[in-house]
C-alpha cells in the first residue's frame, strides 16, 4: 500500500454467509484494497433505527479494516431510488396533492362522494377491505359483509357500529385490542399449521403478523379521528391525524389508474417518482452523518442505469438463462442449475419459500402464472399504466429489484468483488438471486465450473422492537430524526450499543441493553476525565518506567484487543477489554498508578475510540487524549477555573472552621478577545461570575458566615455551573475536577432527589400519624366506649353487655380491655406532653 510500504496481510477471519462459517479473509489484490459493495437504502421514507443497525454496523466494520488493518477499502453503495414501493408512494403522493387541490374532473370521479368526510369514509372501509376484514359502508357505519365468516371479527364489527366515526377512547382500549386480536387469527393459524416451519420461524411470524395487525388497526382509527375532528370543525386536529393520507392516498391511486392513470402519466418522465427519492435520499444522508457514517467512496442511482442493466438482462437472454412472458423477463433458475451452477446459496432452506418469493419480486407485481418455476423471479418488468419505464429489446419496461445491485456493482468493481454487504433480511431473495443473476452473466461455459461473483458476504443482523422485527412497512419504527432530536440516543450511545453486540446477531433494544451502553460510555468518561488532567495532548509523551505495572496490564489488553478484532471483528469482546482495563486502573493501588501509565493507556484508547467511530470523524491519530463531551468550553475555561479555584480556598476555610470577611474578596476576570460565537459563551459564564460576587458581597453582613458560604459552594456548583453543564467534582485534599454534566450524572441527580422527596413525604407521613395519635390521646379510657354500640360497662368504663342487654363474650371483652390499655397510654402520653393532671 502506498501509505504503509511495510504493510503485511493480517491474519484476519470473518463470519461469511456464504456457507455460513468463519473464514481466512484473502482479498483479491494481495497488496491490500478491498473492492466492497454494500445494499444501500430504498429512498421512500426517513431511515429509522433498524437501518442504523445495518449501516453503524457495517461503518464500524469498514472503519476496523481501514483504521486498523490499514486494508484500502473501495466501499460502493447504491441507492434503490425505483422500486415497487417508490413506484407507489410517489404516485400516491402525486394524486394525493392533486386531491388536495380539488383537481378531480367532477364527483364522478370520486363515486358520487364530493365532501371530504364521505371521500375518508369511503377510503376507511376501502382500507378495512384490503388489510383486515371484508366490510361495507352504510350511512357511515361499518357492517361486516355475511359472507365473512363473522366470528373471528365480531368485536371489530361491534365497535365500529357502535363508535363510528366519533371514536371513544375507552372503548377503543378495549374492544380495537379484541379486534387486533382476532383480526389475523386464522391467517396466523393457516401458517401455523404449515408443515416445515420451525418454531423459532412461528415465534418470529407470531410477532410480525401481531405488529402488523396493530399498525392497520392504528392507522384506521387516527384516520378515524381525523375524520370525525373534521366534521365537528374542531381548529386542532388529534396528533395522529396525518394518518388519514395513509387511508387516502391508496383509495384515490387506485381510483387514477381505473380511470385516467395512463392520461396523467408520462412514463417516461421520472420526476414524479425522483422528486420522492432525491428528497429522502438528501435526508438519508443527513442521518447517517448524525450518526458519524462515513460517506460511501461510490454512489450508484438505479434510475441512472436504466442502459447498462437492459444490457446485463440481454447478456444473461443471450446465454440461455432467462425467458420472456408478456414483455417481462424473467430468471430460468432450472437452465442455470442445468449449467451445473447452484442457485439459493446463501439460505437454501428458503428457495420454497413463497411468502420471501413474493415479497421480493414487488407490492406492484402479480404472480405471473406463466413463470416456469416458482423460483423464478424478475429481470425485467413490463411496465403498467402510471409506471416509469425505459426502452429496451422487450417494450418499455423498468428494472427488476434484484438486478439493479448486480449491474451497479459489476460496473464499478469487475467480475470479483471481496465483500459484499447489507442487513440478514436481504440475504434471500435479493442476494441470492443477485449471485444467480450475476454469475449467469459472468460464466464462461467454456471451462463449466460456477463462476465466484463475490467472495465474502456479510450480513447485519435485526434490530428488533418488542420482538418484532423493526420497519418501514409495519410502520413500528422510531426514525433516526426523532431518536435523535428527542434525546433519546446520541451517535455515540447508539453506536456504543451495536458495538456491544456481535455485528451479525438480531440485536433488541431493552432496558439492560441501554443501560449497559450508557455505564460503558460513562466508565471510559471518567477515565478521560482523568487521563487529561496529567496531559490533554498525545504528543506530550510522558515515560514510563519498565515493569510499569499500568504498562503491563495495557500491552494485556492490546493483544487480546488484536486477537479478537482478527476474529470476525468481535467488539463486544474488545468493549469488555476496555472495561477490564479502565477497572484494573481503578482498582489499583495508589503506589502503582503512574502518570506514564495513565497516559500510555488514555493514549490507546483515544485511538480506539476514534478507529470504532465513537469520536466523530476525529482521524486514529489525531493529537487530542479522549473524545468529545469531556471538556468544558474552551473559552470559558478561565472563568469557571478562577471560579472553581475561589470556591475550593472558601470552602477549606468554612471546613476548618478559620474564614473571616476578609477572605470575601470577588473573583476577577480579565477580558480577552473573541469570536461572536465564543463572546456568546462567555457572557454566559460572566453572568454567573457577576452573580457569584453579589454572593459574596451579601455575606459581609452574615451571623453565621461558615454555613453561609458552604452553602454558596453548594450553590454555585448545583445550580449556577450545573445549569450550564458544568460540574465541580469535589476531591479529598486535591482541588475540585472540572468536568460537564453528563448523562450519569443527571440520573444521579433525579434518583437523590427522588430519594430525598420520598424521605421528605415519609417524615410528613410520620408527623401525620404522630398528629392523629395525639388527637386521639385527648380522649381518656373510660369515655372511649359509652357510646350506643353498648348497654353496660363496669367500673373503668370497658363495655360489659351490648345495646340489647346481653352479656359480651369472654373473648371479645378481652380484645376491648387490649384497645382500652392502648388509649390508657396515649392518653397518659398526651397529659404529659400537654402538662395536663
Amino acid at each position: 500500500m502506498e501509505e504503509d510500504k511495510y504493510w503485511e496481510p493480517p491474519k484476519l477471519k470473518v463470519y461469511n454467509s456464504l456457507g455460513r462459517k468463519v473464514d481466512e479473509f484473502v482479498p483479491l489484490d494481495s497488496q491490500g484494497t478491498v473492492k466492497w459493495y454494500a445494499c444501500g437504502p430504498t429512498v421512500y421514507d426517513d431511515a429509522h433505527l433498524g437501518h442504523a443497525r445495518n449501516y453503524v454496523s457495517t461503518d464500524i466494520i469498514r472503519r476496523i479494516m481501514t483504521h486498523y488493518f490499514r486494508y484500502k477499502v473501495k466501499f460502493v453503495m447504491n441507492i434503490t431510488d425505483i422500486d415497487d414501493k417508490i413506484i407507489r408512494r410517489g404516485r400516491e403522493q402525486f394524486v394525493l396533492s392533486e386531491y388536495k387541490r380539488g383537481r378531480f374532473d367532477g364527483s364522478a370521479s370520486l363515486e358520487g362522494r364530493t365532501k371530504d368526510g364521505d371521500v375518508a369514509s369511503i377510503a376507511i372501509a376501502d382500507y378495512l377491505r384490503t388489510y383486515l376484514a371484508d366490510v361495507e359502508l352504510k350511512e357511515e357505519k361499518l357492517y361486516l359483509k355475511a359472507d365473512n365468516g363473522s366470528e373471528r371479527l365480531i368485536a371489530l364489527h361491534s365497535y365500529f357500529a357502535r363508535h363510528w366515526p366519533k371514536l371513544s377512547d375507552q372503548g377503543r382500549s378495549i374492544a380495537m385490542d379484541n379486534a387486533v386480536e382476532q383480526a389475523y387469527a386464522s391467517f396466523l393459524g393457516e401458517y401455523l399449521s404449515k408443515d416445515g416451519a420451525s418454531e423459532k420461524d412461528k415465534e418470529a411470524k407470531t410477532k410480525d403478523v401481531t405488529a402488523k395487525n396493530q399498525m392497520h388497526m392504528q392507522i384506521v382509527l387516527g384516520a378515524s379521528r381525523a375524520v370525525s375532528a373534521s366534521k365537528e370543525r374542531l381548529t386542532a386536529l388529534p396528533a395522529d391525524a396525518d394518518r388519514l393520507d395513509d387511508v387516502l392516498a391508496p383509495y384515490i391511486d387506485r381510483l387514477y389508474l381505473r380511470r385516467r392513470l395512463g392520461e396523467i402519466f408520462d412514463s417516461n418522465d421520472h420526476t414524479i417518482f425522483t422528486n420522492l427519492t432525491r428528497e429522502y435520499e438528501r435526508r438519508y444522508f443527513e442521518d447517517m452523518r448524525n450518526l458519524n457514517v462515513m460517506d460511501p467512496d461510490v454512489i450508484t442511482r438505479v434510475t441512472e442505469y436504466g442502459p447498462q442493466i437492459v444490457d446485463f438482462v440481454k447478456r444473461i437472454e443471450d446465454k440461455g438463462f432467462s425467458y420472456t412472458i408478456d414483455g417481462s423477463v424473467y430468471f430460468d433458475v432450472q437452465a442455470f442449475e442445468a449449467a451445473g451452477n447452484t442457485y439459493a446459496r446463501l439460505e437454501p432452506w428458503n428457495r420454497a419459500n413463497t411468502d420471501l418469493i413474493e415479497d421480493g419480486e414487488g407490492h406492484t407485481s402479480k404472480p405471473a402464472t406463466k413463470k416456469k418455476s416458482p423460483a423464478d423471479f424478475a429481470l425485467w418488468k413490463l411496465s403498467k399504466p402510471g409506471e416509469p419505464s425505459w426502452p429496451s429489446p422487450w417494450g418499455p419496461g423498468r428494472p427488476g429489484w434484484h438486478i439493479e445491485c448486480s449491474a451497479m456493482a459489476s460496473d464499478k468493481l469487475g467480475s470479483q468483488m471481496d465483500i459484499h454487504s447489507g442487513g440478514i433480511d436481504l440475504a434471500f431473495p435479493h442476494h441470492d438471486n443477485e449471485l444467480a443473476q450475476s454469475e449467469a452473466y459472468w460464466i464462461d461455459k467454456e471451462h463449466g465450473h460456477q463462476h465466484t461473483w463475490v467472495n465474502y458476504f456479510l450480513h447485519m443482523g435485526h434490530l428488533s422492537i418488542r420482538g418484532a422485527k423493526m420497519s418501514k412497512s409495519l410502520k413500528n419504527f422510531t426514525t433516526i430524526k426523532q431518536a435523535l432530536g428527542r434525546g433519546d440516543w446520541t451517535s455515540r450511545g447508539l453506536r456504543i450499543v451495536f458495538l456491544l453486540g456481535a455485528w451479525k446477531d438480531g440485536i433488541e433494544i431493552t432496558e439492560s441493553v441501554v443501560l449497559a451502553g450508557a455505564a460503558w460510555e460513562e466508565k471510559v468518561n471518567n477515565f478521560f476525565f482523568k487521563a487529561r488532567e496529567i496531559s490533554e495532548s498525545r504528543a506530550k509523551y510522558i515515560t514510563c518506567s519498565e515493569g510499569d505495572y499500568l504498562l503491563e496490564r495495557l500491552k494485556k489488553a492490546k493483544k487480546e484487543t488484536h486477537q479478537h478484532l482478527l476474529n470476525s471483528f468481535d467488539t463486544p469482546s474488545v468493549m469488555q477489554c476496555i472495561s477490564r482495563l479502565i477497572s484494573e486502573y481503578n482498582s489499583a493501588d495508589p503506589s502503582l498508578v503512574t502518570r506514564g501509565g495513565t497516559f500510555w493507556i488514555a493514549d490507546w484508547l483515544t485511538t480506539m475510540v476514534n478507529i470504532f467511530g465513537l469520536n466523530g470523524d476525529t482521524a486514529p491519530e489525531d493529537d487530542k487524549i479522549g473524545w468529545s463531551g469531556i471538556d468544558v468550553p474552551e473559552s470559558a475555561k478561565p472563568i469557571i477555573r478562577r471560579l472553581s479555584e475561589k470556591r475550593d480556598y472558601l470552602r477549606q476555610k468554612a471546613i476548618a472552621k478559620n474564614i473571616s470577611k476578609e477572605d470575601l474578596q470577588p473573583v476577577k476576570y480579565l477580558p480577552q478577545s473573541l469570536s461572536e460565537s465564543d463572546q456568546e459563551v462567555v457572557a454566559r459564564f460572566k453572568t454567573i461570575l457577576e452573580t457569584f460576587n453579589k454572593d459574596l458581597k451579601k455575606l459581609e453582613t452574615s451571623q453565621s458566615l461558615i454555613s453561609d458560604v458552604l452553602q454558596l459552594s453548594d450553590r454555585l456548583r448545583n445550580t449556577y455551573l450545573w445549569d450550564e453543564d458544568v460540574y465541580l467534582e469535589d476531591l479529598p485534599d486535591r482541588p475540585a475536577r472540572i468536568r460537564p454534566v453528563t448523562r450519569d450524572l443527571r440520573l444521579a441527580r433525579q434518583e437523590k432527589e427522588i430519594r430525598e422527596t420520598e424521605k421528605l413525604r415519609a417524615k410528613e407521613a410520620r408527623e401525620r400519624e404522630a398528629a392523629a395519635r395525639a388527637e386521639k390521646g385527648k380522649v381518656g379510657p373510660e369515655e372511649m366506649f359509652r357510646t350506643e354500640e353498648y348497654g353496660a360497662w363496669d367500673e373503668k368504663g370497658v363495655p360489659t353487655k351490648d345495646r340489647e342487654g346481653v352479656e359480651l363474650a369472654k373473648s371479645r371483652r378481652n380484645k376491648l380491655k387490649k384497645v382500652w390499655e392502648g388509649q390508657r397510654k396515649l392518653h397518659e402520653a398526651w397529659k404529659a406532653a400537654n402538662g395536663a393532671t
